[in-house]
Order: C-alpha cells, then structure tokens, then sequence
C-alpha cells in the first residue's frame, strides 16, 4: 500500500480550473469539478475570475513587431550603456563552444558571395517602410506610371547627404509604413516638391509642400499617434484621413480633416484643437490654430427681381478640392427647413411652428439645361456651386405671417484626402408674407 506522502502529486485547484474555463477538460473530469463547484462557492467565485481575466487578455491587440525592431531597441541599450555591467554566464560558455561553427559558417558565406556574384543583403536597422515615386497626375484618381521605389528609413544626419532626409522633386510619392499591428499599415501620399523626414516610426516632420493624403490607422499598443510636425505647429492623429500642407510663402500650415479626427497644436503649445471630419484650420507661426470651420459654406438670398425665387450658394472655403452633389438627385441632398411664428392673442407666449423639410428643385436659368444640375461637381478652394429655386409651392398654403428659411446641404464631400458626411446649413432668411 502506497504511503500518503508517496501518492502521486494531485493538479493544483487552480491549474484545474483555467484548464475547466479553456474547455480542455474530458466529460469526466468536468462532471467531478462541477459537482465540486456546486458545493464550493468559494470556488466559483475563483472560476469567474480566472474568465475575467481571460476575456481581459482576449481584448489585448495582437502587436507584430516591426521591421528592425531588435536592432534598434539594441543600438539604444548600448549608447546608454545598459550593457556595462553585464557579467557573463553560463551563456557565454555556450557561445564559445559554437565558435568553431560561426567560423565555418562565415566562410561558406564568403565563398557563396565570391562564386555566385550576388551580394548579401542585410536589413537596415532604421527601415521603417517603402517610398515609390509616380510621374505627377494632371487630374485627381488619374492613374500613374511607377518610376522608382526605395526603403523608407529613420532620418540620420550624422551622414552626408543626410540618410532619410527626402524631397519628391518632380514627382508624387507613395509611402507605406507597417502599424505595429499583423498585417495594417498607414499610407501617405506626397504631392512634387515636398521635404520630408521620418524623425521617429510615427513622427514625419514635414518643411514644405503638401501631403495630398495622410490615411493613418492604430499603431501599437505603446506608440502613440501618428504626428506630423511642420514649421508653425504638429498634427496628432489616432485614425482618420487628412490632408497637410505648408503654403508656398511658408506662413501657415494648412490641416483639411476628412475622416476620424485630429488634435491641432500651435508651435510648442500644448492647447490642442479638435478638427473633425468635414473641417479644416490652419496654423501661422507663434500663433493658436484657427478655430476649425467646414470647408463648405451654404449661402442662401432672395433673387433680385423675383418674389418667390432664392439663389443658393455652395462655396468651397478649404483649402484642398472639393467634389460635392448637384441639385438634381434621386435622394435630398438639399432641403429648405421653413419656420414661422404662429398668431396669438394677447397676454398668451406664440409658439414657433417648423415645417417639414422639403426638397428643393433647381429652375434653370438663361443658358442652363437641367443637365447642369445633376451628378457631381469638383470644386476648387473659392469656387462655387450656384443654382435658383422656386420656393412658392412650400408656401403656397401657409398663413399669411413671418417666415425663416434656412437650406441645408446633405450629402457627401470627397477630397483628396477621402470622403466626409457633411451637413451643412445656410444662415436664416426673412420673408415677411404679412402683406403678400
């Protein structure tokens, strides 16, 4: 008979119930425990825990470490001497007993390198991408010819010419960078004439010209946003679509957001401004960025020599073009918000009363066919979108009071830098109906 100290070691409780929460325990070995669960409540408490914390951990994103990751996190630990004090032990021992084969190794690498005539290639350490140059588009969306493609790498001004430091020159650029998570990336498109440099993986200090497009996704768990820093401030970007650019004069930044959204700071300045999808804001040296506006603005006023006739006005106030929805459409895109204040006896509040919507019809004008109006338009930055409507059929059957009309715009805006929900509003217009 077998002692009780010699009795084979029993699983720890706990072992036994992670392995219960993975579902890896047999029919018979879950029956044994859930009866023991039954009458333990201790352990149940104990059972739910452990699927806390498992739920917990399958929240956690899935981080695949970049490109020269190690080699970089290695350079840092010896310039600041983490490695000084290092003792060697029993791996060092290891190491020596392998040096004879690390030996034969390089040789056969030498002599495969002198007779087959094709060089090693090794991976830079501060590779953090690819760049590739396209001949420059006379249109948006045109496609373009593939001209060069090169490593993107972690700017290095301890060389001559500067390694990492980049100017597109004649052409457009194309840019990719892995995000830190399996297989995401952010992309950057550069216009002709941009100056650039990486000064960091998600740091890109721009000097002039314009990022046509910024499409930045969640980097890892560690990194932080994506930020872009310029001569008058810095752009902090979690996800979103955008478009930067440094003006020709370089006075000012200007950040159209198209999706997502991002944080806007002044040059070292820590009061952020928020631009969201649809807005835009620039920034000048040693000055707060403007306060964001949309980069459409709705007008609406009464036509000059018509009583019931309205002009409406859609004008790009960006900085980047803008493709916007005509008046002709199968889904309101336009839509006239009427409001009024009722009559009332004396002593007792009016109340307001709205309308509902109603969606407005152009009346083309002298040399406009009906065709002008439908499909899509791009506007460039202070170009406008302009058509007449009739407004009597909304007021038609309406007392006889004060009137405010407002028109809204709702429909989509597509950039450069990709595509925003818009709604917007023009400001309130008077009719008096009183004495019509």
């Amino acid at each position: 008979m077998i002692d009780e100290e010699l009795r084979p070691t029993q699983p720890v409780i706990g072992a036994v119930l992670v392995s219960y929460a993975l579902g890896e325990l047999d029919a018979e070995e879950q029956s044994a425990l859930q009866k023991k669960l039954d009458a333990t409540p201790a352990l149940r408490d104990e059972l739910e825990e452990i699927r806390q914390h498992l739920r917990l951990h399958q929240q956690v994103r899935k981080v695949a470490p970049r490109r020269g990751s190690f080699e970089r996190l290695r350079a840092r630990m010896k310039r600041e001497g983490s490695f000084d004090g290092a003792v060697p032990g029993a791996h060092c021992m290891a190491r020596r007993s392998f040096v004879a084969a690390c030996v034969v190794g390089v040789i056969a690498v030498v002599l495969l390198v002198l007779f087959t005539g094709v060089p090693a290639v090794q991976s830079r350490p501060d590779q953090i991408g690819q760049i590739v140059y396209h001949n420059p588009s006379l249109t948006l969306g045109q496609k373009r010819e593939v001209v060069a493609s090169d490593e993107l790498v972690l700017y290095n001004g301890n060389v001559n010419p500067p390694q990492g430091d980049y100017n597109t020159g004649s052409y457009d650029a194309f840019l990719w960078l892995p995000t830190g998570q399996a297989n995401t990336y952010s992309s950057i498109e550069v216009s002709q004439n941009t100056a650039f440099r990486f000064s960091a993986v998600r740091v890109m200090e721009l000097s002039g010209g314009e990022i046509r497009r910024l499409d930045v996704l969640p980097g890892g768990i560690t990194d932080g946003p994506f930020v872009v820093r310029t001569p008058h401030g810095r752009i902090e970007v979690e996800e979103g679509a955008l478009a930067v650019s440094v003006t020709r004069d370089r006075a000012r930044t200007q950040v159209s957001v198209s999706s997502g959204s991002a944080r806007v700071y002044g040059l070292e300045s820590e009061r952020a401004f928020l631009v969201t999808s649809g807005y835009c804001t620039a920034i000048e040296r040693a000055k707060l960025p403007d306060p964001p506006r949309p980069m459409l603005e709705l007008l609406l006023s009464p036509r000059t020599g018509s009583e019931f006739e309205l002009e409406a006005t859609l004008v790009n106030a960006g900085f980047v073009p803008v493709k916007v929805a005509r008046a002709y459409s199968r889904v309101p895109v336009y839509l006239l918000h009427v409001s009024y204040t009722s009559e009332f006896d004396p002593g007792v509040p009016p109340e307001n009363t709205t309308l509902p919507p109603v969606q407005v019809t152009p009346k083309p004008q002298q040399g406009e066919s009906p065709a002008d109006h439908r499909g899509e338009t791009w506007l460039e930055p202070g170009k406008v979108y302009r058509f007449t409507f009739d407004v009597s059929p909304a007021l038609m059957h309406a007392p006889r009071v004060e009137f405010w009309l407002r028109l809204e715009y709702r429909g989509d805006l597509y950039a450069p830098a990709g595509q925003a929900q818009a709604r917007i509003h023009s400001s309130n217009l008077r009719m008096d109906m009183r004495n019509r």
